[in-house]
């Protein structure tokens, strides 16, 4: 049986979309960020324009997922789910899993949203905290007020690609998860993705892997609906 899962699950694959840093529009934010000390502010606002001008010319795609579930809370579960991913541009994203809807209602609660790079300074105000090692930690602490304290996200220097992401709530629980891509036709896509939920009332251990992908194919907008 077919069953939609939201989109905040395909995050990850995002997904997850990064998941989230795979076809994003051509448009790149204009403003910088700020630096912390010793942190080159000019590199960092550059090294965010780059992840908004990956994949130029990927407009869709759709590929297999396994969602591997470890429950650290009650109930215990270990679900192991297959389905599809879809992305369309410019951030539509979809996981539809052949599985039961009582475990996928379970992965639905993983994985918070991914606002893409484009996006970043509207929503967030945007540090760069550290670049070591080839790679920049970046700080976004949203605008609006809301449940979630900040998320810092990891940065490979050299593709402008997503390497780590982890929230902080204000409830003092986190989701992290770090990911790693595979080239295809000059694309950088979603290749694993390994990740851990530490919630008060949610607590799990999250492996996933995308496979079969299928790029620039037409993709209905019903797809995108949540049933």
């Amino acid at each position: 049986m077919k069953f939609w899962v939201a989109p905040a699950v395909f995050a990850l694959a995002v997904l997850f979309s990064g998941a989230a840093t795979v076809g994003q529009p051509t448009a790149v934010p204009t403003a910088d960020v700020a630096a912390a000390s010793g942190v080159n502010a000019t590199a960092a606002s550059t090294l965010l324009r780059r992840m908004g001008q990956i994949n130029a010319k990927l407009h869709s795609y759709t590929a297999n997922i396994t969602l591997d579930v470890k429950m650290r809370s009650f109930p215990y579960l270990s679900p192991e789910l297959t389905g599809s991913v879809f992305f369309k541009q410019p951030n539509k994203r979809a996981v539809v899993f052949d599985t039961v809807p009582a475990l996928a209602e379970q992965a639905k609660k993983l994985y918070p949203k991914l606002d893409e790079p484009i996006d970043w300074l509207r929503i967030n105000a945007v540090t760069a905290l550290s670049d070591e090692g080839g790679v920049t930690l970046f700080r976004l602490i949203p605008r609006k007020n809301g449940r979630v304290e900040h998320l810092d996200v990891k940065v490979d220097d050299a593709s402008a690609t997503v390497t780590e992401y982890t929230w902080t709530y204000k409830d003092g629980g986190f989701v992290t998860f770090s990911q790693t891509f595979k080239t295809i036709g000059g694309n950088y896509l979603p290749d694993k993705l390994t990740g851990h939920v530490e919630l008060p009332s949610y607590k799990a251990d999250v492996t996933s892997a995308l496979s079969n992908y299928k790029l620039n194919v037409a993709i209905a907008d019903s797809i995108f609906e949540e049933k």
